[in-house]
């Protein structure tokens, strides 16, 4: 993706499987939708529940560290 270029929701769920793989978070991405204010997330953890938070970046460096957040306090 072009710096600068805002990210597109194929660009958030390929962030969001490299963090888990990366991490080794037990969960796995379940859904991405766009919202007014950015991106709706859902995620399956290991223990089967589902984990919800929204990125309100549209930066691809703010939206992985907002991923890697929500998935350590959620998880």
């Amino acid at each position: 993706m072009p710096y600068g270029a805002p990210i597109t929701k194929d660009d958030v769920e390929r962030m969001i499987r490299n963090v888990i793989v990366e991490r080794g978070f037990g969960c796995t991405l379940l859904a991405v939708s766009e919202a007014s204010t950015g991106w709706d997330v859902t995620v399956r953890a290991g223990t089967g529940a589902l984990l919800r938070f929204s990125l309100s970046s549209r930066r691809a460096i703010a939206a992985r560290a907002a991923i890697e957040e929500a998935l350590e306090a959620g998880l």
